[in-house]
């Protein structure tokens, strides 16, 4: 049996399916679409730019803790990396919301308070993204031999140059793709977020607050009209990415 023509039905149909959760069936029960309410909404507007500014930090943050513990776990193999590597399967696997109840329970007994503030919503979207960076980044230095680094070393590179020059670059196309899913988590992030920050308006509140605590206001409308524009700005953007992506490897 072909396998070729039941795997096509078989995207075709989930994709199908998928375009209409997402964009036809919303459209079609929205009563209003409010576009230019949205883009004059000053707390809407204030919502984008809090979750573009945290999540770029909680990204960069992620990016520097990950890579490094990434390449760490990919070049050991004993009992202490493969404990690391379970432990930070953790924030993958339990609800955001638990995790933002253990940071809260954390940092109401700390002595530095991020309590309700910009810190605590870069922190909270940091302990939930970060192991995407990770898991991307330690994958992706382990499918790059390590004769690699050992020729560059022959050919007299210094240890970190001939690091950088073969097992870098080369994995540098995983650990990008694993930075853009840490980025879309940490934008997208809900829980922890709102139980740390607080979801304050115009002050602490990122986009999926808005459109939660706009739809228990009862302004569902408003709401699902929020979260349309912002698949649509979602796809766009990750189309614009893959599309840049393609003409590099081009």
């Amino acid at each position: 049996m072909d396998i070729k023509p039941v795997s096509k039905i078989a995207t075709f149909f989930f994709f199908s399916v998928l375009l209409v959760i997402l964009f036809i069936f919303p459209v079609l029960k929205l009563k209003n679409f409010h576009f230019v309410g949205l883009i004059t909404d000053k707390r809407f507007l204030n919502a984008i730019i809090f979750g573009f500014n945290t999540s770029f930090f909680a990204t960069c943050l992620s990016a520097l803790v990950g890579i490094p513990i990434g390449l760490y776990l990919s070049k050991n193999q004993n009992i202490f990396a493969k404990i690391v590597d379970s432990v930070f399967d953790i924030p993958i696997i339990i609800p955001p919301l638990v995790i933002g109840a253990m940071l809260l329970l954390f940092f109401n007994n700390s002595f530095v308070n991020v309590i309700f503030t910009v810190t605590g919503a870069i922190i909270a979207q940091f302990f939930v993204s970060f192991p995407y960076v990770l898991k991307a980044s330690k994958n992706s230095f382990e499918l790059v031999p390590e004769k690699y680094e050992q020729m560059a070393l022959t050919l007299g590179a210094k240890p970190f140059r001939s690091f950088f020059d073969t097992t870098f670059k080369l994995s540098f196309g995983g650990i990008f793709s694993g930075i853009i899913l840490s980025w879309i988590r940490s934008f997208g992030e809900f829980g922890a977020t709102l139980l740390i920050a607080g979801g304050i308006a115009n002050k602490t509140e990122n986009v999926p607050i808005y459109i939660f605590q706009t739809i228990s206001e009862g302004n569902f409308d408003k709401g699902l009209s929020a979260s349309i524009l912002i698949v649509i700005i979602g796809v766009i953007f990750l189309f614009l990415i893959k599309w840049k992506v393609s003409l590099k490897k081009d």
